[in-house]
């Protein structure tokens, strides 16, 4: 069975945390990441692969909205 592979982008610790023992609880998903902040997003996207992007519209040092159009621009 193919897992769904999520990358997970959440700048408040506790909530990043227990959003992936939520996760973790299910058989098809794999989290390849946790991270607290988007300058690390596109590098993790080009190792990765993430089949999701759960990222947390309101980030405190990147506008949310922005890093989406350019992941869709880069990984359409």
């Amino acid at each position: 069975m193919n897992k769904i592979k999520v990358l997970l982008i959440e700048d408040n610790r506790l909530l990043r945390e227990g959003i992936l023992q939520i996760l973790k609880q299910h058989s098809d998903i794999e989290v390849l990441e946790s991270a607290n902040e988007t300058k690390t997003t596109f590098s993790l996207m080009h190792e990765m692969s993430p089949d999701v992007i759960l990222m947390d519209l309101g980030l405190r040092n990147q506008n949310s909205l922005r890093v989406v159009e350019i992941l869709h621009e880069e990984f359409p």
